[in-house]
């Protein structure tokens, strides 16, 4: 597959050159039955369209914009070499990525390369002249080629492989022993494999080629953005190794895809939006609905405000150095530096031959990564930087190289050039400007929200070179939506989450997202996690990492494979100690029973927590003549609550009104 630098949109050539290494790859591969056909392409648009009518809604159109962002950006780094614990924020560093993914999982940009348009192109940005593009020129070329419905698309896409031993999982690769040198290398880094870890944790790649950089040891997995960092490289095996975990208790390849699927949108939503928006913002969208983003919208499209604004505050959680694992940490030699985790991956490195380990096929043994360092809720866990208004640039003036955020390279590992191009906050900046979208100001007073004040907006600034130029230019009166979603976490909650700006923008999205899926959650009636977790009825990230056996104390899932004459009251009784509490069984696994009378010898069936986590679900059966109303009068006492027994059932009810007898509901408890 082509590679991508850093923020490099796809463009069409990209897409046929793909499409033809695809049809070579199948050709040659007793595999090829893996490749499922790629997913239709959805625009970009703007989520506030509204605010387009006027241009004082907008940053000023001029030359001296540009130059002024590019200022701007330049002055938004924190190159500071000492670990500062005033910087860290209450969320475990292991989100920074998490979020990463769920980028990749839900966004890739096409760019029109015939017509030289896009947002990312480094050239048409970095331009002097360089003017935002027109409304019609933004609705003709902007196209996103991911589904974007939480449907770990990015996981289950081609290239991935099924393992050649069981066409149910999916395949996982082998990391690189590390042999003793001959002679010994006089400065070896640390070589040691961390404690506890096998052979395979690393992606499945293709195999070196010394003539084609594009392909050298590339990993073969759905969206090769996931190969750019060491750790979300380590993350994308976790989800792998997941879903080979649910093969294992007996599921199917589709079941346990639609299992993993509920319950990573179930981490995006009640554990990482949780975290890094406001809690009561995020639960008011949940209770009550999306007011600004309609993911039933036709045509389905996604957020130009969410995309290249308000979700990239992750940019500013990323930290400068990681305690990786017990041999790349803050004090060690080599560090775990942000720079090395772009080394140590084929994408954006050569998996660390530059930096005397040789040659290594795949992932080197000793950078296998030791997530309890940076999840959990220990004094040891690493957490991310606080959400404010610069990014890590640790190393940026050391002579042997460094830099981050502000010194990114190309897939070959060579400095972009000119400066600007290497600045994350720059390139972040300038897309913004180039894709219209609206200041803070004029989002925040929309919404409904109290806009932040120029002196807010000056003391989240994070040094006196950046407040220079927001005092130099229109920006304390007409912000980047960016920049602004950064300062008003800083100046209203110390950059512990976002303010509402952020917080609306990214939670009405991500629900709206989940919302869509086929496989939603949130549209399965009943629904609760069914895998292990530390927190009975609950879900995290933490509870995903040990279920794949990356993370220790992990435990297997409950499933009970069905014998003949069971029925689900006799399975509750056996398994759960109650036969009373067979509809909560039932409602876990309506995926794949239609009639809760009928199940069948070896069908796999998840069971709920040994000790109950909520009331026991209440199921009515559909009877001729019935209607959403008259089953919501006579049971709920109101015929208007007919919308109440809909949502819970969305997922065998797509239209209201057309119920069939014999369909089991789920009604509201109360």
């Amino acid at each position: 597959m082509p590679r991508l630098g850093h923020g490099q949109p796809i463009t069409d050539g990209d897409i046929d050159q793909a499409k033809t290494e695809l049809a070579e790859f199948a050709a040659r591969s007793p595999l090829a039955f893996a490749l499922a056909p790629p997913v239709s392409t959805q625009p970009f648009d703007l989520l506030f369209p509204m605010l387009q009518d006027d241009e004082a809604n907008l940053l000023p159109q001029s030359p001296s914009t540009n130059a002024q962002l590019k200022r701007l950006g330049a002055t938004m780094l924190d190159d500071t070499e000492e670990e500062n614990p005033d910087d860290n924020s209450p969320i475990p560093a292991a989100y920074t990525y998490l979020g990463q993914f769920i980028d990749h999982d839900i966004t890739l940009e096409i760019e029109d390369e015939k017509r030289g348009l896009g947002s990312a192109k480094m050239e048409v940005l970095l331009d002097d002249g360089m003017l935002p593009l027109t409304l019609e020129e933004m609705h003709r070329v902007l196209r996103n080629q991911r589904s974007a419905t939480l449907d770990l698309d990015s996981l289950y896409s081609p290239p991935q492989q099924f393992d050649p031993d069981d066409s149910d999982k999916l395949r996982v690769g082998k990391v690189h022993n590390i042999p003793l040198q001959d002679p010994p290398n006089p400065n070896p880094p640390p070589t040691a494999r961390p404690k506890g870890k096998g052979d395979d944790n690393d992606v499945h790649r293709e195999e070196r080629n010394l003539t084609d950089r594009k392909h050298d040891r590339a990993a073969l997995i759905g969206d090769p953005r996931n190969d750019e960092n060491t750790i979300i490289s380590q993350l994308h095996v976790a989800f792998l190794k997941a879903h080979n975990v649910l093969v294992d208790q007996g599921l199917s390849y589709g079941e346990a895809r639609r299992t993993l699927r509920q319950h990573y949108q179930y981490i995006v939503i009640e554990d990482f939006l949780t975290r890094v928006a406001d809690k009561e913002i995020v639960r008011g969208i949940l209770a009550n609905g999306n007011k600004w983003y309609n993911p039933y919208a036709a045509p389905f499209y996604m957020p130009l405000e969410f995309a290249v604004a308000a979700y990239r505050f992750g940019h500013s959680m990323i930290r400068g150095v990681y305690n990786f694992n017990s041999n790349f940490r803050v004090g060690t030699q080599p560090p775990g530096s942000l720079d090395l985790l772009f080394v140590f991956t084929a994408l954006s490195g050569q998996l660390g031959e530059e930096i005397r380990l040789g040659p290594a096929e795949t992932l080197p043994e000793n950078w296998i990564i030791e997530w309890e360092n940076i999840i959990g809720s220990g004094d040891d866990v690493m957490t991310t930087r606080k959400i404010d208004t610069k990014l890590a640039a640790f190393g940026l003036n050391n002579p042997r190289g460094g830099g981050a955020l502000f010194n990114l390279k190309d897939t070959g590992g060579t400095p972009l050039v000119p400066a600007d191009a290497s600045r994350l906050a720059v390139r972040n900046l300038l897309r913004g400007y180039r894709l219209r979208l609206p200041t803070g100001q004029a989002v925040a007073h929309l919404i409904g929200v109290e806009e932040l004040t120029k002196d807010q907006i000056r003391a989240a600034a994070g040094s006196d070179a950046q407040r220079a130029v927001l005092d130099d230019s229109e920006f304390l009166t007409r912000t980047p939506l960016w920049y602004y979603v950064l300062a008003e976490a800083k100046a209203l909650h110390e950059g512990a989450h976002l303010g509402p700006v952020g917080s609306t923008i990214v939670a009405e999205v991500l629900i709206g997202l989940a919302l869509r899926s086929d496989d939603s959650y949130l549209r399965t009636a009943g629904w609760r996690p069914t895998l292990p977790s530390r927190k009975p009825g609950h879900f995290e990230l933490a509870d995903l990492l040990r279920l794949a056996g990356v993370l220790p104390g992990g435990e297997q899932p409950r499933t009970y494979k069905v014998r003949p004459g069971d029925s689900l009251s006799r399975i509750a009784r056996e398994q759960l100690g109650n036969e009373a509490r067979w509809p909560e069984i039932f409602v876990l696994n309506r995926a794949t029973i239609q009639n809760p009378d009928r199940i069948f010898p070896g069908q796999v069936l998840f069971l709920p927590p040994a000790q109950p986590t909520g009331p026991i679900p209440k199921l009515y059966t559909v009877r001729p003549g019935d209607s959403l109303s008259k089953i919501a009068r006579e049971r709920l006492g109101n015929e208007n609550r007919w919308r109440d027994i809909w949502n819970l059932n969305r997922d065998i009810v797509p239209d209201p009104d057309r119920i069939f007898p014999g369909q089991v509901l789920v009604l509201p408890n109360s």
